[in-house]
C-alpha cells in the first residue's frame, strides 16, 4: 500500500475514534482550510477542533491524538514550504480516477468548511485572486457529479483539477497572509 493510501486509513481509523461522519481526505482539507483562514494555529487549537471529546487516558484515543498532531505538523510545514512541496492528501494514482475526483471533491469541501470555521465569511472581502479561487473551490466540489469517458481525457483533467486546487491552496494563504521573510541574498532574479 502507498504512502498517501496507508496515512488516509490511518487518518480514517483516528476519526472513526472521533465518530464524525468525516472522511481522512475532507478532514485534511477543513485543516488546511483552518491554517489558511487563521493564519497562525497551535496544535492545541486544532486537536480541540477535531477531537474535543477524546479522553486522553483512553489508549485509542490518545492514538488517534497522535496522529491527528502528526497531520496538524505535517500540513503546517508543508503550507510553509519555502519551496512550495505542498501536497494534498489524496489516494494515489492506482486508484480509479472516479474515487480521486470524489476524494478530491471532498479534500475542496472540506478545505472551504475549514475556511469557513477560520473565521473567513465574506469572499468580497478576500485579498487579491483568493475570493475568485475559493468560488471555483466551490464548483470543484461538484466534481464528482461529472460524467466521465473513462479514458485519458479524465485523468488529464483530474491532473489539471488538483494542480489548480494546490497552488490555489498556495496563493490564498500567501494572499491572507503574505510572507515576512527578507529576501534571501543568494538567490538572483533576472
Amino acid at each position: 500500500m502507498s504512502d498517501n493510501n496507508t496515512a488516509l486509513r490511518q487518518l480514517n481509523v483516528a476519526l472513526g475514534q472521533v465518530e464524525t461522519e468525516m472522511r481522512a481526505v475532507e478532514c485534511h482539507g477543513t485543516l488546511l482550510g483552518l491554517l489558511c483562514a487563521r493564519g497562525e494555529m497551535e496544535k492545541a487549537a486544532w486537536l480541540d477542533f477535531i477531537a474535543h471529546a477524546l479522553n486522553p487516558a483512553d489508549l485509542l484515543a490518545r492514538e488517534a491524538l497522535a496522529t491527528f498532531g502528526a497531520l496538524f505538523e505535517a500540513a503546517r510545514s508543508q503550507l510553509a514550504d519555502p519551496t512550495l512541496d505542498f501536497q494534498l492528501l489524496l489516494p494515489d494514482d492506482e486508484v480509479a480516477v472516479e474515487a480521486r475526483i470524489e476524494a478530491l471533491a471532498q479534500w475542496t469541501q472540506g478545505f472551504l468548511l475549514g475556511m469557513s470555521a477560520g473565521g473567513i465569511k465574506e469572499l468580497e472581502r478576500m485579498p487579491g485572486d483568493s475570493g475568485e479561487i475559493v468560488r471555483d473551490f466551490v464548483e470543484i466540489c461538484r466534481a464528482d457529479t461529472y460524467e466521465l469517458d473513462n479514458g485519458e481525457e479524465d485523468e488529464v483533467a483530474y491532473n489539471e483539477l488538483l494542480e489548480y486546487v494546490r497552488t490555489g491552496v498556495l496563493l490564498i494563504n500567501e494572499e491572507l497572509h503574505p510572507t515576512q521573510a527578507p529576501p534571501r541574498p543568494d538567490v538572483t532574479l533576472h
